[in-house]
Formats: C-alpha cells, structure tokens, sequence
C-alpha cells in the first residue's frame, strides 16, 4: 500500500455519512480432535475440509466505524460467533463490517475481508 496527497479534491462534492453498521462474523471450526476433517453439515465436496460459518449484526445506534470495530473484536472475543455459540471450539475469526449510506438502501464494504474469497478479487485502484 501508498499512501500519497490526494489530487483536484472536490470539495464541493456531496459526502454522506453511514446510517447503520453491520458486522458479519466469521469462524472456522477447528478440526475433530481425531483428526478427521470432514465437515459435518453441508458441504458441495464429500468429505470436504470444514470451511467457515458467518453470522451478521446490524449495530444499532453505532457512531461510526470505529465503535463497530471495537464491538465486532469484543464480540469474536466473547464467543459470540457461530460456532462458538454452539460450543465448538474455533480455530480461526475474522469479522467483516458494511456501512449503510444514510440516503441509500445500499451496504458498503468497509472493513476486514471475508475470508471465503481470494484475497486477488480484491483488485487495486
């Protein structure tokens, strides 16, 4: 990553700020302690190594991103993804968090990465 001045900066451009949050946690159950690795719900692949489970939130009455990041790392934290809910243990979390444009019924990726795409579709502008 670079980070330079941005140029011709339009200061007369319409600018909008969030109006909601949603966070969308991510966990991949670690592996049977026999070592068997086959998934034990749905899977497209007999036999299949487990993938990750995700369960979203909308932050009601978030301020901004950064209140959202603190709650999605206290929320992982706490247990309170889908599989730990169950009571599996996990071997990896991750959180990815949306912005809803005030004037738009639209979501915004803002944050984190779900970890069941390759890190290549993110592009570079």
């Amino acid at each position: 990553m670079e980070a330079r001045p941005a140029r011709d900066v339009d200061h007369d451009e319409s600018w909008e700020l969030a109006g909601a949050y949603r966070v969308t946690l991510w966990e991949q159950p670690a592996g049977r302690p026999d070592g068997d690795q086959s998934r034990a719900g749905w899977s497209p692949l007999p036999g299949a190594p487990m993938g990750w489970e995700e369960m979203t939130f909308e932050l009601i009455g978030a301020k901004d991103v950064r209140e959202a990041i603190r709650w999605a790392e206290a929320a992982l934290a706490a247990g309170e993804g889908p599989a730990s809910r169950r009571g599996r243990s996990v071997q990896n979390r991750e959180y990815v968090i949306y912005a809803r444009l005030q004037n738009e019924n639209r979501w915004l990726h803002v944050g984190g990465w779900p970890p069941v795409l390759p890190r290549e579709s993110l592009g570079s502008n």
